[in-house]
């Protein structure tokens, strides 16, 4: 922050220079801010760039995730059709997996799908503790390297399974390192207005990157051709990664202290000003001592916020925060005015906020753990990540055995399941942000998805608008509570109240939630596959419902904690119509009422 003289206090206000820390910028926003192409309005110019590189960035992640499941129809091409073994005579796909081998194929997947919830967990740990720019440096680079392999076994004529599962390994160690990653970064510049509408948009990524993830590859995985060189299924999504991860390591931003912007606000309002409640000990009409807040906490944008403080004195009316000078320490003076009973008192800051950057402690996995409500969204992201999941894993294969479409046509109807789940995450962050309730808002699209399920499964065969109508309806609850609960809830929990100065929570209590959501969506699709075998796909989706219903159990503590204060303006509300329905009546208990709670007067 560059200061004028003292003399000049006119100019000390109007020169409004922003404090970058220009050892902290990244080579590409070093080079920005030196050349000053960032003045126009640089806290929006800021937020918007990183939207879009966190964006950018887990897109990327999850294209790097699905090539291997577009090979698939390549490397066991019976394993994708009605075919049995004796009839099949197309091509025999690659060793291992040639023959029709389901097994082989699941030992690969359940490799990457383990090794990916169990990291999460660590991920989380390592994220807060770690430049966060570096970290997924490295996690992109790490799932180049995972492609890179994988598309090498083509070229050098690799057929051993354990190749494969130890690659495969590795790239969901390297895939960890994502989700705690940018939700920590995002939730660094984003507060918690409008958190959820902000973080449903953003949410958009997971199936935009299933949807380029599924496209691309789609152009060297053909069963169409003899030798299909599938080896570029992988390398062509390594080389976009690659590229991505350069533009990340040079213009990624972390913290907006690093270049002179206010944080955001990370609790609601309400609950800011119930730890800013302070009080003035005033003696002869002048000021004594000071317990309020910091400077840095009771600036704004605005210049100044007004505090209640109910103990205060009552002839105190308005105690005034100037700018320090340079002579007079840290004790700005104070200005009161008496003979007034108003408990407001408003501090103002003239001078632009200096935040500077604090070694921010790393929170513990079990103190993590323990913040109200990790617990309870952990485990009921378990079972709708396990239901989104299977749809991921199943849907295509459903389509093919209940409308009886293959190839192209299937594809497209599975991908209206993604579409619903970007408006989804939307719609539900939108209501959480109105209603100031999370756990409500994903408890009402849980129990939404139950008769969506019902309806998808015994009405939607009947006609394909219907089917895509309820398809597209499932995607809106199931992903929607899906999609606010890794982004918006975990960030709101990794910044929460009880936290105080352990700021660096974020990427650990994401990695819990997610972590355990993965868990799930690891033994989903197993659990389907078993059911679909032995009882049919009915009872395969009554377990989905089930499981979206326990979903939303453990949020009942949650969601009634958050309706209990509308039962109270409610009771209020009715108490209050009363009165007014009875005038006159009401309004002779409430003289009464006053009478009685008024002190005599005593001449």
């Amino acid at each position: 922050m560059l200061w004028t003289k003292k003399k000049d206090r006119s100019m000390e206000i109007k020169c409004n220079k922003r404090a970058v820390i220009f050892s902290k910028l990244p080579l590409g926003t070093w080079l920005l801010e030196t050349a000053h192409l960032c003045r126009f309005n640089p806290t929006l110019s800021y937020k918007v760039c990183i939207f879009v590189l966190t964006f950018i960035t887990y897109t990327t992640y999850h294209l790097a995730r699905k090539p291997f499941s577009v090979v698939k129809v390549v490397l066991c091409p019976q394993c994708t059709t009605n075919t049995s073994k004796l009839n099949y005579s197309g091509p025999l796909g690659w060793a291992p997996f040639d023959g029709g081998k389901h097994a082989v194929l699941a030992y690969v997947d359940y490799s990457w799908l383990f090794s990916y919830a169990i990291a999460l967990y660590f991920s989380g740990i390592i994220a807060d503790r770690v430049n966060l720019r570096y970290y997924l440096f490295v996690g992109m680079l790490g799932s180049v390297i995972n492609l890179s392999m994988l598309g090498i076994a083509y070229f050098a004529n690799i057929h051993h399974l354990a190749y494969f599962i130890v690659v495969q390994i590795f790239g969901g160690i390297m895939q960890a390192t994502g989700l705690p990653a940018v939700v920590a970064i995002i939730g660094q510049w984003f507060g918690k207005q409008r958190r959820g509408l902000i973080l449903g948009l953003w949410y958009a990524h997971t199936p935009l990157g299933n949807i380029l993830g599924t496209f691309i590859p789609s152009f060297w995985a053909r069963t169409d051709i003899s030798d299909t060189p599938w080896g570029w299924a992988f390398m062509v999504p390594a080389f976009i990664t690659f590229v991505v991860t350069i533009i990340i390591f040079l213009f990624m931003v972390i913290d907006p202290v690093h270049v002179g912007i206010e944080p955001p606000v990370h609790h609601w309002e309400e609950e800011v000003q119930a730890d800013y409640v302070k009080s003035i000990e005033v003696i002869d009409g002048s000021p004594k001592q000071f317990s309020g807040p910091r400077e840095s906490e009771i600036s704004s944008s605005k210049g100044g916020i007004e505090l209640k403080c109910p103990n205060e004195p009552e002839f105190i009316k308005e105690a005034e925060f100037s700018s320090p000078d340079t002579d007079e320490g840290n004790n700005p003076p104070i200005s009161a005015r008496q003979g007034s009973t108003c408990s407001t008192v408003k501090f103002i800051s003239k001078e632009p906020v200096n935040h500077m950057p604090q070694k921010k402690k790393a929170i513990s996995f079990f103190k993590a753990l323990m913040i109200p409500g990790v617990i309870e969204y952990s485990l009921s992201l378990f079972f709708d990540k396990l239901v989104s999941y299977t749809f991921l894993f199943w849907l295509p294969l459903y389509v093919k055995k209940s409308l009886g479409w293959e190839g192209q046509k299937s594809d497209f109807i599975s991908a209206v399941f993604d579409a619903g789940g970007i408006l989804g995450g939307i719609l539900t962050g939108l209501l959480s942000d109105i209603l100031h309730a999370r756990a409500f808002s994903c408890n009402i699209t849980l129990l939404l998805s139950i008769p969506s399920l019902f309806l998808l499964r015994f009405v939607g065969s009947y006609h394909i608008g219907l089917y895509t109508f309820f398809l597209i309806m499932c995607g809106v609850f199931v992903d929607g509570t899906y999609a606010i609960i890794t982004t918006a809830i975990s960030s709101d929990l990794g910044t929460h109240v009880s936290l105080k100065d352990d700021l660096n929570a974020k990427a650990t209590v994401t990695a819990i939630i997610d972590g355990t959501g993965s868990l799930g969506a690891a033994f989903g699709p197993l659990i389907v596959g078993l059911l679909t075998d032995k009882s049919g796909w009915d009872s395969a989706f009554y377990f989905l419902m089930a499981s979206c219903f326990v979903s939303a159990l453990f949020l009942t503590r949650l969601t009634i904690k958050e309706m209990k204060p509308w039962f109270k303006k409610l009771k209020h509300t009715r108490y209050l119509f009363f009165l007014v329905k009875s005038n006159q009546c009401g309004y002779f208990f409430l003289q009464i009422e006053r009478a009685v709670k008024e002190p005599t007067i005593t001449q």
